[in-house]
């Protein structure tokens, strides 16, 4: 088949990757200028005016770590050579092991990078791959098709006025994706979408340890992360020894706004006891401006309401499918989720576009479903505390995103089934169920944390809001 990829972000390139390894012809087409410097170094310089959250925190969890190893070997093994690194937190089980972990432990592993030296990595066996061409500053503006209420695409219209005819389009153009509005000029119905607020705004930034210095072990599972009850915190672990902070404010706080200037910034950081010694000068110095991030929304396509697909000869991958609260780090893991699963379902019924469609969609909107349906209600838990609701966090039937993010996560440091069960489902490596309909199991949590509480109650992990802003000051008027 000649397949073209609308697109050549991490989905794109890992669809282009996976396919014409399956053995079809790929045409990948990016908006922006490719990088193709050999070196590494050079892609943190590499300008994506098409994707702004280019620079912006990214983490390989354990899922998406996973799959890149299994069906993508060579650009595993080159993010480890240009300084990636893996993470094993299966190490912090309780008890810890005396020797190999169990079997299933083995993939509680995160990866630590940052998403331009992804990018560069598959950008690079991109490249390399006979079976890939490449067209850089070109984008798609409209789909070929036949009109109908359920049109078959037959290729796609570029900026440059050409018609590029294809046996299939991948659309990997993210969440600003066009493509329901394109479906609808060709006489098509768009997916059904369920849309849901993040309700944040992130600033972030990156840092890069001093020498002598190492990223600090902890009673986190990854790294440092917090809610302060009106705003939270987290951090991500990235190649060659950097990292990043991100602070997360609501998007109806005008105030915390002045986040994003450097100094209000650093300031925030020094008064959150965690990440205090992360951006001591003497430890780290910071690499990056702040980098502000909003307007974000949990999104949900479903091109396939009650499994019959809305167009065929084309289907959606990575965000242009689901995008999700980027705190969640979901993302580089449905990149490859997905064409996995695509070029599953086009070995399987060659020659024949709808059954693809159908066995595509089977095969991945079940867990896309359920991992958006966690982001959202935690997203909507996360702000109901941050506009002042008290909610219980304690019991399973109180707010269970909140249950999971607070209880389970304290009881799994002390418990090794919660703790194996809890980062699976964090991981992505588990389906949500084996967690969550797991009565016997939540009932201990719930034991087990209020013997925590009852011990030593819960502590502030940072400032109270007025704190916070006599020591970030004012926005300015005209902000």
């Amino acid at each position: 088949m000649h397949i073209i990829i609308a697109g050549g972000g991490v989905a794109g390139l890992s669809s282009a990757l996976i396919l014409a390894r399956s053995g079809h012809r790929a045409t990948l087409l990016e908006q922006d200028p490719v990088n193709n410097d050999a070196m590494w170094e050079a892609s943190f310089a590499w300008t994506r005016k098409g994707i702004p959250h280019f620079h912006q925190p990214h983490a390989f969890i354990p899922r998406g770590r996973k799959v890149l190893r299994e069906v993508l070997p060579d650009v595993y093994d080159t993010l480890l050579a240009a300084g990636a690194a893996d993470l094993e937190v299966w190490r912090k089980a309780p008890g810890g092991p005396l020797g190999e972990p169990p079997a299933e432990d083995l993939d509680l592993v995160y990866m630590c990078v940052r998403r331009e030296l992804i990018e560069w990595a598959l950008r690079k066996a991109v490249l390399a791959e006979p079976n890939i061409t490449v067209r850089s500053q070109t984008s798609v503006i409209g789909l070929l098709g036949d009109h109908g209420p359920v049109p078959l695409i037959q290729g796609i219209e570029t900026s440059a006025g050409e018609h590029i005819s294809g046996d299939l389009v991948v659309d990997a153009m993210g969440r600003r994706s066009p493509l329901p509005e394109w479906l609808a000029l060709l006489g098509g119905l768009p997916p059904e979408t369920e849309t849901s607020e993040c309700n944040a705004v992130s600033y972030g930034r990156h840092f890069q340890i001093r020498d002598g210095n190492q990223f600090p072990e902890g009673p986190w599972l990854f790294s440092p992360r917090g809610d302060l009850g009106y705003a939270a915190f987290t951090t991500f672990i990235g190649d060659n020894r950097t990292f990043a902070v991100l602070l997360l404010a609501p998007t109806w706080d005008r105030e915390l706004r002045q986040l994003r200037g450097e100094e209000a910034f650093m300031a925030a950081c020094r008064s959150i006891p965690l990440l205090q010694p992360l951006v001591d000068p003497e430890f780290a110095e910071p690499i990056t401006p702040v980098l502000p991030m909003g307007g974000l929304q949990n999104t949900l396509r479903n091109y396939a309401p009650h499994g019959r697909p809305v167009a065929l000869g084309v289907v959606p991958v990575g965000d242009a499918y689901c995008h999700t609260d980027p705190s969640f780090a979901l993302g580089l893991s449905m990149s490859l989720i997905h064409p996995v699963e695509l070029a599953h379902a086009l070995e399987a019924h060659q020659g024949d576009p709808e059954n693809q469609a159908r066995a595509y969609f089977k095969g991945t909107m079940p867990e896309t479903a359920e991992r958006f349906a966690v982001a959202r209600d935690t997203d909507n838990a996360r702000a109901q505390v941050w506009q002042g609701e008290r909610l219980d966090p304690t019991r399973r039937s109180g707010s269970f995103p909140l249950f999971m993010l607070v209880a389970a996560s304290a009881v799994g440091a002390r418990d090794p089934e919660v703790f194996r069960k809890a980062t699976r489902r964090t991981g992505f490596l588990d389906r949500t169920a084996i967690f969550d309909d797991d009565v016997e199991l939540q009932e201990r949590v719930e034991r087990l944390f209020a013997e925590i509480m009852a011990a030593a109650p819960r502590m502030p992990v940072g400032p109270s809001r007025d704190a916070l802003l006599a020591l970030i000051g004012p926005v300015p008027e005209l902000a």
